[in-house]
């Protein structure tokens, strides 16, 4: 698993200008070295810009706002590329409590985060031994498939709770599985893990929450329904429980309960998936740049994810600010895969 320090020694191998001009495009606080005076950055500011030029629309006519919904997401595209993709992925680790786990198989085409509910913590369990059952099961469970099986995320979630729970394994867990068949992400999640799919570095699915929400919290929902990023803020923001999978709880939910679907995928989409971690820490917009900046200097997989990491880890400890909600510290996973065309 990697460590802060990890993350830093990443950015360093990376050109000079690019951490800077992630800051200048994302507006982060919290610079190592001192604040530079007015315009003193210009250059960087130039730089940042030219990488944040809207890019041009697909060959058919698709450009990232084409058949959007009222969300800006796109529905499942039948025309998709017909040859078959497979996934370039890796992965970074922020831990605090460490209480979050993943697993991922570039060669199966399946990856996952759970994240153990803290609130165990404080009667003295095992918060994250949940998570790490799912995860060790799923990643055991697809280590054991003959070569191109297809791989069902719920059916995989199922098979890692009923091994978990019959493990004995205390606490709770929230958790997303993703899988790669053809040209098509199959995905299941339950609670507050989720993932998003970026097209020209524009999301076009993300995953929503699943909390037991409050009468209070239905009512502020309502209130904010015709603003949809009000909306979303109250919601990520709310204190109400999620979703979440356990053998000690007589009320869990159960992988029946779990959110599940079909979306399909090109060539050249980028998937990241995290732990509420990273989608408390960082708006749309802040991954879209991070996304749309990595395409134009190739950073790989594992780039992109040691640099998405480390933004909402810098967010994580904005406690002020006038225009964004408050950071949440947390642990802070991070899964990003890549959907390249397949050479077979």
């Amino acid at each position: 698993m990697e460590k802060l320090q990890q993350i830093r020694q990443t950015l360093q191998y990376i050109d000079a200008r690019v951490p800077d001009a992630l800051r200048v495009a994302l507006g982060l606080g919290n610079r190592v070295s001192p604040t530079p005076a007015p315009g003193e950055y210009d250059e960087v500011a130039d730089f940042a810009a030219s990488l944040l030029q809207t890019p041009p629309p697909t060959e058919d006519g698709d450009g990232p706002d084409a058949d959007a919904d009222d969300r800006g997401r796109t529905e499942p595209d039948a025309a998709a590329a017909s040859a078959p993709m497979t996934i370039d992925l890796a992965s970074c680790y922020v831990p605090l409590h460490d209480h979050d786990a993943h697993f991922g198989s570039a060669k199966a085409g399946v990856f996952g985060v759970a994240d153990g509910v803290g609130a165990y913590a404080d009667d003295g369990v095992d918060a994250s031994a949940f998570a790490r059952g799912l995860m060790t099961r799923a990643s055991a469970e697809v280590a054991g498939l003959e070569p191109g099986a297809h791989v069902s995320p719920c059916a995989l979630l199922q098979r890692a709770y009923d091994g978990t729970a019959e493990s004995g394994a205390t606490g709770a867990s929230t958790a997303v599985i993703l899988s790669l068949a053809g040209n098509a992400l199959d995905w299941a999640y339950i609670g507050d893990s989720g993932f998003v799919v970026l097209r020209d570095s524009k999301i076009v699915f993300l995953s929503t929450p699943q909390r037991h929400l409050s009468l209070a919290t239905r009512a502020k929902l309502l209130r904010f329904a015709s603003t949809d990023a009000l909306r979303k803020q109250h919601l990520f923001s709310s204190r109400d429980p999620t979703f979440q999978l356990s053998a000690m709880a007589v009320n869990s939910d159960s992988v029946a309960d779990a959110k599940s679907g079909q979306f399909a995928v090109r060539a050249g989409d980028v998937v990241v998936v995290g732990t509420d971690g990273l989608f408390d820490n960082i708006l749309e917009e802040q991954l879209e740049v991070v996304v749309q900046m990595g395409t134009k200097l190739s950073f790989s997989p594992k780039n992109m994810a040691d640099i998405i990491a480390g933004v909402a880890y810098e967010r994580s400890k904005q406690t002020r600010s006038r225009r964004l909600r408050r950071g949440k510290p947390d642990d802070i996973t991070v899964l990003v895969a890549f959907i390249v065309q397949s050479d077979l």
